[in-house]
C-alpha cells in the first residue's frame, strides 16, 4: 500500500467511513499484521498523551496540580499497557456483541476497521494537538467535532463490518460494547485492586 493510497483512504474514511471500511476488509490484511499494528498505535496514542501530560504538569496552578495526579503522568507505561488492553478487548467484544445480534462479520474483518480507525484517529489527535497550540481558543471546538465524527465513524464501519445494512444494529453494537468494555475493565480492576490489598 502506497503512501498515496493511504492518503486517498485516509479522505473516504473523513467523508465516506462506510465507504473506506468496504475497502479496508476487502484488502485482507494479515490478522497478525493487524493485531501488531493495532497495538502499536494504541501504545504509542497513549505514551504521547503521557507526554502531554508531563509537559501539562509543569506549572503551580490547580490543573498543572490535576495533571500530576493523573495516571497518565504518575503511571504512563500502566496506562499504555491498559490502552492497549482496552483495544484489544473492544475488538472482541464488538465482534461477539455484532454477532450476537445479528450479524455476519468475522473478527478479522472487526480488526480491520477498527485498526483503521485507531491509526487515523490518531492522525487527528495528532493534528488537533498542531491546530490547538496555534489556535488554542478553537481547540475545544475541534475536538467535539473529532468525538462526533468518531461516532459516525465508528457505527458506519461496524455496519459494513458486520453486513448489517441498519446503521441503528451498529450503533446497538457499539452502545452494548461500550457498556460491556467499561463493566468487564471495572471488574478486572477491582480485583487486581482487591488482590494487592490483600497482598500488602
Amino acid at each position: 500500500m502506497t503512501l498515496s493510497t493511504l492518503k486517498s483512504l485516509f479522505l473516504l474514511t473523513l467523508k465516506a467511513p462506510k465507504a473506506a471500511g468496504a475497502q479496508i476488509i476487502s484488502l485482507n490484511l494479515p490478522v497478525q499484521g493487524l493485531w501488531l499494528a493495532l497495538s502499536l498505535v494504541s501504545v504509542v496514542t497513549s505514551l504521547i498523551f503521557a507526554a502531554l501530560m508531563q509537559v501539562a504538569a509543569v506549572g503551580e496552578d490547580q490543573f498543572s496540580e490535576l495533571m500530576r495526579q493523573s495516571p497518565a503522568h504518575s503511571a504512563p507505561l500502566i496506562l499504555a499497557l491498559l490502552q492497549w488492553g482496552r483495544a484489544v478487548l473492544s475488538v472482541f467484544v464488538l465482534c461477539w456483541v455484532g454477532r450476537m445480534m445479528g450479524g455476519t462479520g468475522h473478527l478479522r474483518d472487526v480488526l480491520a476497521v477498527m485498526t483503521w480507525l485507531q491509526a487515523v484517529t490518531f492522525v487527528l489527535m495528532a493534528g488537533i494537538v498542531v491546530l490547538g497550540m496555534a489556535l488554542p481558543m478553537l481547540s475545544s471546538l475541534m475536538v467535539l467535532v473529532m468525538v462526533v465524527w468518531w461516532v459516525w465513524a465508528v457505527v458506519s464501519l461496524l455496519d459494513v463490518a458486520h453486513e448489517f445494512e441498519n446503521m441503528f444494529k451498529a450503533a446497538g453494537v457499539l452502545i452494548v460494547s461500550l457498556l460491556g468494555v467499561t463493566v468487564g475493565l471495572s471488574i478486572f480492576f477491582g480485583l487486581v485492586s482487591a488482590l494487592f490489598m490483600g497482598v500488602s
